[in-house]
């Protein structure tokens, strides 16, 4: 155990981060009104910092033999062929539909897909990580100790300890 290499690797994180990729979240897209019966088409954008970095050409086509969503989009100025995604659903207690795609690789129920390298697939398959869990978690306690000191310093009225009790009357 311990041998040369092992432990924390605070440099660097083998696994491509979910934040550097194009995502398309179902939840999304049933608030835009995609997920309505019949069919429903758009172009969605990507955009970081007020700049366009992505778009994609989208039709939805909800029916009770088949529900899925289609994206048509360019990788590296060519056309990609089209990609079906299959859509799932479940019906919560409030009522109402509850939608997921399918991933298009390992057919999983997802409610987020990603863009990367021109496919789209889910977090699983692409092999990709968040950022906070790989970010350092060196200065946690230190951060935790500025929290706690900086909300003790504030004024707070002093409450009684326990149960309130009823006020007598002189």
């Amino acid at each position: 155990m311990g041998g040369y290499g092992s432990g924390k690797k605070y440099w660097r994180s083998a696994k491509e981060k979910v934040e550097n990729c194009r995502s398309i979240d179902a939840n999304s897209f049933s608030r835009w009104g995609y997920f309505k019966p019949g069919g429903r088409g758009g172009i969605m954008k990507w955009t970081r910092n007020g700049m366009e970095t992505g778009s994609c050409w989208v039709y939805s086509n909800i029916d009770k033999l088949d529900d899925s969503i289609s994206f048509s989009y360019l990788y590296q100025d060519k056309p990609h062929p089209d990609v079906k995604v299959k859509l799932s659903w479940y019906s919560p207690g409030f009522g109402g539909r509850r939608y997921f795609f399918r991933c298009p690789v390992c057919g999983k129920r997802m409610r987020t897909l990603h863009f990367r390298y021109g496919e789209i697939a889910c977090r699983v398959c692409f092999n990709l990580t968040y950022e906070s869990c790989v970010e350092n978690k060196r200065f946690n306690g230190l951060l935790k100790f500025l929290k706690v000191s900086l909300l003790t310093r504030q004024a707070q009225p002093k409450k009684p300890r326990g149960r309130p009790r009823k006020q007598m009357p002189a």
